[in-house]
């Protein structure tokens, strides 16, 4: 029964998420989508915010295809890890915005069982969470991984190195200064000035 429960509770999992998600894009699924019922105005408020932007579809496409994932057992980590991301801020809006019991005691225990999940599947995340990963097509070499290029200053990669990694951080900054709005566009540009700051540094200290 003990080795079962992680199989019942990918099926079990699987199964909301994807009913979560087709209840979005048809109505006849409506009906089956748990948790979703909010009455707080201010929680309504976000939530037609969300979907006049359109990022509550994605949030929605992220749980067809998570829950379509969990159910067939294909890509069981990577699907855990979309879920969770999404998962999380609908945990927030209902125990800290909406506050109602009932949507809230689902967004946690979902989130729960999310969780749980992940632990249960721990061995795949090992890598990742390894000080000093190196991605697939990355090597260990200064300036041939993310890490020698945007997060150590003084990893000795070359300038050239340096000058072709800023290429995606510049139209990155033109997006966040010119097209994302306020306080969020000011944000984007303060995180990305990490990384350009490690690319200067160490063009700077490089000998070609």
């Amino acid at each position: 029964m003990i080795r079962r429960a992680p199989v019942f509770s990918r099926i079990l999992l699987g199964a909301v998420l994807l009913l979560s998600g087709l209840g979005y894009f048809l109505p006849m699924f409506a009906a089956f989508s748990i948790g979703d019922e909010l009455h707080d105005p201010m929680a309504l408020r976000l939530m037609h915010n969300l979907d006049a932007s359109g990022l509550l579809a994605v949030a929605k496409f992220i749980h067809i295809i998570a829950g379509l994932a969990l159910l067939l057992n294909r890509a069981v980590p990577a699907a855990l890890a979309a879920a969770m991301c999404v998962n999380v801020c609908a945990a927030f809006i209902a125990v800290f915005i909406e506050g109602a019991l009932m949507p809230a005691l689902f967004a946690v225990l979902i989130l729960s069982l999310i969780g749980l999940l992940m632990l249960a599947c721990l061995p795949a995340y090992r890598p990742m969470l390894t000080s000093g990963a190196i991605a697939d097509g990355e090597s260990p070499e200064p300036g041939e991984n993310f890490q020698s290029l945007f997060v150590n200053p003084l990893s000795g990669a070359s300038r050239m190195q340096c000058l072709a990694a800023l290429a995606p951080l510049i139209p990155a900054a033109a997006f966040f200064a010119w097209i994302v709005p306020g306080i969020s566009g000011t944000i984007g540009l303060v995180v990305l000035a990490l990384p350009a700051a490690a690319l200067l540094v160490n063009a700077v200290r490089a000998r070609g």
